[in-house]
């Protein structure tokens, strides 16, 4: 088994990988749709803003049976790397993923970062069963995971027509308030309350006991991520509540399409301006959006959403929309070993 350095200019590498990323998905996360082949081509020549890939692959003959892609940070969190490590069902328990990360702790030292962020997947009681490889992994080795969330799963045909009664219900705690909704990129006028508004979200999204920096948006910022999700196939809808009064977007949340499946969408972004908490925006953005979403993408089907575990606030209002638990995503912070 070998370990290379990935050039993105070598489609074979890059098709390999692919391949990797399609039967561990197929394994792990059979209820996933299939990754994006487009989305994998293109992330290199549309990175996300602020960020910098790198990419490590361990073969096995002529074959790529694992993979370790890593983002840095060029903006906040300078001390960080978020690390995506997949390792083939077939080949796993033979140290690949231990070869891998070892070759990941080498790259942060050159890149003078001391934590890796990694992410794994685990069983939920009452859940569906999980291959919770990587999760046992780090917990076998005395790492605690910062912060758990909770996947939960919206079957629209099963809530069909729910929506709109609990958005009429909502709107009675909303006066002067009104929506405002668009596809892919935001319009100009709200662009910088929109900006505003994502600052908002990662200085409130609970993070449990992962050390965080918070991180910065401006318009510029924000047509950056927008830039990247259209060169990467993505394809999203937005719904957000303008307060009348002052005219101020106050609220927002995003569904988005990132597969090549039409069935199969994923929730995004959610937020709420702390004044403007306790009338139900909530819930009346996330409701609206579902039915906007469907009113131009009527092959869906399932929506997936990941909340905090200890975000019970949003977990409820999802409820009302019909998500149910699935399956739980623990964050872990590793400290990069000196050697």
């Amino acid at each position: 088994m070998t370990i290379t350095q990935l050039d993105p200019a070598d489609s074979v590498a890059m098709g390999q990988w692919y391949d990797l990323m399609v039967a561990v998905t197929r394994h792990d996360l059979p209820d996933f749709p299939t990754p994006s082949r487009q989305e994998h081509t293109a992330r290199f020549e549309h990175p996300w803003p602020a960020l910098t890939e790198e990419a490590l692959l361990a073969w096995y003959g002529d074959r790529v049976v694992g993979a370790a892609s890593y983002l840095l940070p060029q903006a906040e969190n300078l001390s960080m790397v978020y690390l995506e490590l997949i390792v083939h069902p077939q080949y796993r328990r033979r140290g690949i993923g231990t070869r891998l990360l070892e070759e990941v702790y080498a790259a942060a030292r050159r890149h003078h970062r001391s934590v890796i962020e990694i992410e794994t997947v685990r069983a939920l009681p009452g859940g569906v069963a999980r291959d919770e490889a990587g999760y046992r992994y780090l917990t076998n080795r005395a790492q605690l995971p910062g912060v758990t969330s909770i996947r939960s799963r919206c079957q629209i045909a099963d809530h069909s027509g729910g929506d709109e009664a609990t958005l009429a219900e909502a709107w009675t705690h909303a006066d002067g308030y009104s929506l405002v909704q668009w596809r892919d990129a935001a319009p100009e006028e709200i662009i910088e309350d929109v900006a505003a508004l994502q600052s908002r979200l990662m200085l409130d999204a609970p993070t449990g006991d992962l050390v965080v920096e918070q991180e910065l948006y401006d318009a510029a910022r924000v047509r950056g991520q927008e830039a990247t999700e259209l060169g990467r196939g993505h394809r999203s809808y937005s719904t957000a509540a303008r307060h009348d009064a002052s005219g101020q977007i106050v609220a927002r949340t995003k569904l988005s399409f990132e597969a090549n499946d039409d069935t199969h969408a994923r929730q995004r972004v959610t937020i709420v301006e702390p004044a403007h908490r306790g009338r139900r925006l909530g819930l009346i953005v996330k409701s609206a959006n579902h039915a906007y979403t469907r009113a131009h993408e009527p092959a869906l089907r399932v929506i997936d959403a990941w909340n905090a575990e200890e975000n019970t606030h949003m977990r409820a209002v999802n409820a009302m929309l019909g998500f149910q638990p699935v399956d739980g995503w623990s964050v872990f912070q590793l400290s990069v070993p000196a050697t």
